[in-house]
């Protein structure tokens, strides 16, 4: 597994769960679930762009930028965070990074756009969709049920992660990694 990857992980597990959800209050003091997926992103960028930054880290992220809520015109994508060389070229694709943490969001498009990612026009090394306040055994079943997984080679499935976060009742966190090589073709 790359180094970015093991960072990107470790700057999840710095964010606290203020960051994970939002309740908001109506006129009427009703409550509400806000979005809070920029928020959420935002303070990763932050926590991983701090890891970046660390001396000891130079060589390996020599010449990357991390880029917040770029868009790649291109192919019609939005990525929350784009690790690479530049905006101007291909060079250096080294990660690309959805982030969801709606509960009920449908992750169907975010799976094709981890899929797209990896493909030859965009290249990127790594693809990691961040999934907060979902149970990890939900998200595996979305992932399983995701046809479209089942159809690309083996080595673009090693590059696509999925990194899980729940909070649970017990108000500890549960942190999963889960690789789609580990996705076997269905029979």
């Amino acid at each position: 597994m790359e180094k970015c990857i093991i960072d990107l992980i470790c700057a999840t597990t710095q964010i606290t769960p203020v960051h994970f959800r939002a309740i908001g209050t109506r006129e009427n003091h009703s409550q509400y679930d806000q979005n809070i997926e920029q928020s959420f992103s935002a303070e990763l960028f932050h926590r991983f762009k701090s890891l970046i930054e660390l001396p000891a880290n130079t060589n390996y992220y020599n010449n990357l930028i991390l880029h917040f809520d770029i868009t790649k015109l291109s192919v019609g994508s939005r990525p929350d965070l784009v690790l690479h060389e530049s905006q101007a070229n291909r060079n250096n694709q080294k990660m690309f990074i959805e982030v969801k943490t709606d509960p009920k969001a449908n992750l169907t498009d975010d799976f094709n756009k981890l899929i797209m990612s990896t493909a030859e026009y965009l290249n990127f090394q790594n693809s990691v969709l961040i999934v907060v306040n979902r149970s990890f055994e939900e998200t595996h079943n979305l992932i399983k049920n995701h046809k479209e997984f089942y159809s690309i080679p083996n080595e673009r499935k090693s590059r696509i992660f999925i990194i899980n976060l729940y909070q649970g009742e017990d108000d500890l966190i549960d942190y999963n990694l889960y690789n789609i090589k580990y996705l076997y073709n269905k029979q």
